[in-house]
């Protein structure tokens, strides 16, 4: 569930026989010019299929938060950088070549 009221938010998913499939976490921050989710790093069973599980759980990062997001995973930052749905939310984007 996300709840926009907490400072720490954790994430998984399991498959049909209960196998954590993927987990993350989101801290809220305060910064100079303002208040971030910082999405940490995004783990996945090697089992698992990595695009169909960052398919499943994106969607819960782009709920409306009225906070922009910092991925600080590479895997999520590639997966925002090929969903322009992402990029109006991305706090601390890398510089675009």
């Amino acid at each position: 569930m996300f709840d926009i009221n907490k400072s720490h938010l954790s994430f998984e998913d399991h498959d049909d026989n209960n196998v954590l499939t993927s987990s993350w976490t989101m801290d809220k921050i305060k910064r100079n010019d303002g208040t971030v989710w910082v999405m940490n790093h995004f783990f996945i069973n090697p089992n698992s299929n990595l695009e169909a599980a960052l398919a499943k759980e994106m969607p819960t990062v782009a709920q409306e938060s009225d906070y922009p997001i910092w991925p600080l995973d590479p895997i999520v930052i590639d997966y925002f950088e090929k969903h322009p749905e992402f990029h109006k939310i991305w706090y601390h984007r890398p510089y675009a070549k």
